[in-house]
């Protein structure tokens, strides 16, 4: 696997930044200016004319560097500030751990906390569940029995999101299964083939998220430029 220090950056590199936060994430494609004493300088990053603030602890900052015909690097547990340097305003990101091969970005799950119903097994009762998540690869539920159907089965589960008015008919095969702390059980499921009505929904999901967070950000940004020498 290859690594990579984060100060090896070259300038004008396309990196994407991800920040997550407690009520979602928020993506930014950025460019390197240069790097100096372990620092990778990027132009400000605005929202409606605003810099941001990046410096608060409820926040997690991934960055993401894209090479040709390779595995892209990722450096976790970042920091961005902001700078004042050589006369001109930057954000700083600084990142202590080593960058890692990655072999692809993890799919986006959203927690869902819907009532529905699974059949899991061909020849099997309906259960009532609670729809635990879904992502663009797969999904899972709660169920208060344990099926004895093995794992490799088909399922299908059903359930609807009210609030946004989306229906959801799902059909996969069962991959996991454990007992949760209650007793009940967790059911994971890998989706047959991909689902418009689910790419759909995550996006318009990742959107509102991403939106709350993005507000969240400016509404408590006041920005102080450290100036370094």
């Amino acid at each position: 696997m290859g690594v990579m220090k984060f100060d090896e950056l070259a300038e004008n590199q396309k990196l994407h930044i991800e920040v997550i936060g407690k009520t979602g994430s928020l993506g930014y494609d950025v460019v390197s200016k240069f790097a100096v004493q372990g620092a990778v300088f990027i132009e400000p990053i605005r929202y409606n004319k605003q810099i941001i603030n990046f410096v608060r602890s409820d926040i997690i900052i991934k960055v993401l560097y894209t090479r040709k015909n390779r595995k892209p690097i990722e450096w976790r547990d970042c920091h961005i500030k902001a700078v004042e340097y050589k006369g001109n305003y930057y954000h700083m990101i600084t990142c202590k751990n080593i960058g890692v091969e990655v072999n692809r970005r993890e799919c986006f799950r959203i927690f869902v906390g819907e009532d529905g119903q699974a059949q899991v097994g061909e020849h099997t009762g309906i259960m009532k569940v609670n729809v635990k998540d879904i992502s663009a690869t797969g999904f899972s539920f709660v169920g208060k029995r344990e099926s004895e159907t093995p794992l490799g089965e088909h399922v299908r589960l059903t359930f609807d999101d009210i609030i946004r008015k989306v229906h959801f008919d799902l059909t996969g095969k069962l991959v996991r299964k454990e007992k949760d702390e209650d007793e009940s059980t967790i059911y994971g499921c890998e989706l047959f083939a991909s689902n418009k009505t689910v790419d759909s929904y995550i996006a318009q999901r990742q959107r509102e998220q991403a939106q709350h967070l993005q507000k969240q950000l400016v509404e408590r940004s006041k920005v102080t430029f450290e100036k370094l020498e």
